[in-house]
């Protein structure tokens, strides 16, 4: 055989030997902060160490695939999940290790409940992460820049939200994500004449302020990613 060939075929070998991988950043809302869900990671033996919840990419599609991680550690199909990007890892000259990220939010119900069934996950502030390694800190940061972008355009920022939520706390989501500070009383007529949200018969129960009205999303499921509506500049 000849030394081109013998090299072809080692190279051909290598890259079947690629890591594929699917990659889930997920996120909830709770007490105005933004949290992000990390899992021990294994392979570092002082646990100083955290990353991101994954699973190599099997038999199943991608979707399913992404699917089953946020069962596994949310245990509801109450969950928003999009697909983002595709991200290479050079471990070697010939391999490459690819991780498909996705991120999901959940409701922080939910999240609560999750966190007190597994002793080997965390829900941390997403602006204050420091314990992963720069591959998962790189596809945190990008999830964290395409929601900042994506919730002035789109509903996907309720998906954080309880199905009822007062005005307010949609006010104190959007300054928690986007960093800034909003002008409650502007942003809330802007919700209130592009009819994205629809008044409920209740208001809070149990408060030593004035108790608020509860609303609930008046955008169809098909639309949560897209409406013409939206547009929020600041």
């Amino acid at each position: 055989m000849k030394k081109e060939e013998s090299e072809e075929g080692m190279c051909r070998n290598s890259y079947r030997e690629n890591k594929i991988e699917i990659n889930c950043v997920i996120f909830c809302f709770e007490d105005k902060k933004l949290k992000v869900l990390l899992i021990k990671n294994e392979s570092d033996f002082d646990n100083h160490k955290w990353k991101l919840p994954s699973a190599g990419l099997n038999e199943m599609p991608m979707l399913q695939t992404a699917q089953e991680i946020l069962r596994r550690y949310i245990s509801s199909d109450d969950f928003f999940l999009d697909q983002l990007k595709a991200f290479g890892h050079h471990s070697s000259l010939v391999q490459e290790n690819i991780s498909i990220v996705y991120y999901a939010m959940v409701r922080k119900e939910k999240a609560q409940e999750e966190q007190e069934l597994h002793s080997n996950l965390i829900w941390i502030e997403a602006n204050t992460v420091t314990q992963l390694d720069a591959n998962d800190r790189m596809m945190l940061d990008f999830s964290l820049k395409e929601l900042k972008k994506n919730i002035c355009c789109s509903a996907i920022g309720f998906n954080l939200l309880a199905e009822k939520f007062t005005l307010l706390q949609v006010v104190n989501l959007y300054e928690e994500i986007l960093g800034i500070q909003i002008n409650k009383v502007n942003f809330r007529r802007k919700i209130l004449q592009r009819r994205l949200v629809q008044s409920l018969d209740e208001k809070e129960e149990g408060v030593s302020y004035r108790a608020a009205k509860f609303y609930s999303l008046n955008v169809p499921k098909n639309e949560v990613t897209w409406n013409v509506k939206f547009n929020f500049i600041f």
